[in-house]
């Protein structure tokens, strides 16, 4: 039979390298979300070991210290949770005021995670074990940049609900400013640093070419994502977020499949936009910096790769139930 959604074959010419760690990341990730009660059952511990999200972060920091990039998995393991939970597949109980409760309190635990009580919810609790730990591996600017990228996720998670609450299909101007932080890129790009056990001074971190990069980088995965898993996307009806094919469809009033051949060129375009940027930067930058560039193509080489691993996009595959 022949399948009636061709996903386009996408542009990513940048170098892979070695990832000796991934595998061993992937195990502690599985434990640690069952430790905290994030899946439940052997079913679900299984359905996340398929989706490898230990693998992805392990790969992205192939040339990282262990246990940094440990920690940086399971926070990509936790975003993923919520953005399934509260973001892409609300419950209709938990629409509009409960997650915007939850929302308040995970980020008091993030800004006082020793000072207010064990959270009692699996989410809070988990997130305040990782900004603990994190401080054995970060200065206090690299927490405030991980605090505060995950701030500006949470409010774009919450603007995707209230597109969903109204039935809106966003313009592809909207989508591309909503799905830049509703990616979670800038949050797990704030570990690039981290996880290789060195610092990029705030000055560049806040510069224009670093945050050109972040965002350069973030438009290849968040579109690459839309494109490679467009068959869970074009398959699963309970996900609220529009996809990028889905918004060029509605744009042009095409069909998905050429919303979605739209969307690979948009893809390809903007690898060729970070690749030219990348090197302009390169050009100048000291050692840290370079550093921070190679790790960024270090995760998308590695995100571009996952898709050859995970579960998580195939279309007739069981998504993992999460608490």
């Amino acid at each position: 039979m022949s399948d009636p959604l061709h996903v386009p074959a996408l542009h990513c010419p940048i170098p892979r390298p070695a990832r000796p760690h991934a595998d061993v990341v992937e195990k502690e990730v599985v434990a640690w979300m069952t430790r905290f009660g994030l899946v439940r059952g052997a079913a679900a511990r299984e359905r996340l070991a398929g989706i490898r999200i230990g693998w992805l972060t392990g790969a992205a920091h192939a040339d990282g210290l262990l246990e940094p990039t440990v920690l940086a998995a399971q926070l990509t393991a936790w975003l993923t949770a919520f953005d399934d939970r509260y973001a892409d597949s609300v419950a209709p109980e938990d629409r509009g005021l409960p997650t915007a409760r939850l929302v308040l309190r995970l980020r008091a635990v993030m800004e006082e995670p020793d000072l207010l009580p064990t959270p009692t919810d699996p989410y809070g609790a988990s997130l305040r074990d990782l900004f603990l730990r994190l401080r054995g591996w970060a200065g206090p600017e690299q927490i405030m940049r991980v605090s505060t990228s995950m701030t500006e996720y949470f409010m774009s998670a919450l603007c995707q609900v209230a597109y969903s609450l109204t039935g809106h299909t966003p313009t592809f101007e909207e989508y591309v400013r909503l799905r830049r932080y509703t990616g979670i890129c800038h949050i797990v790009f704030t570990f690039v640093d981290v996880a290789r056990g060195f610092e990029l001074p705030g000055a560049q971190w806040a510069g224009p070419a670093v945050r050109a990069l972040n965002t350069a980088a973030a438009d290849v995965i968040d579109y690459a994502n839309d494109v490679l898993g467009s068959r869970k996307e074009h398959t699963h009806d309970d996900d609220l977020v529009h996809s990028l094919p889905l918004v060029l469809a509605h744009q042009h009033s095409c069909s998905y499949a050429e919303g979605l051949r739209r969307a690979a060129d948009i893809h390809d375009e903007a690898v060729r936009s970070f690749m030219a940027l990348a090197e302009q930067v390169r050009r100048d930058a000291g050692p840290l910096l370079a550093r921070y560039v190679s790790g960024l193509e270090a995760w998308i080489t590695a995100h571009f790769d996952w898709y050859g691993v995970t579960d998580r996009y195939r279309s007739h595959a069981e998504q993992v139930r999460w608490a």
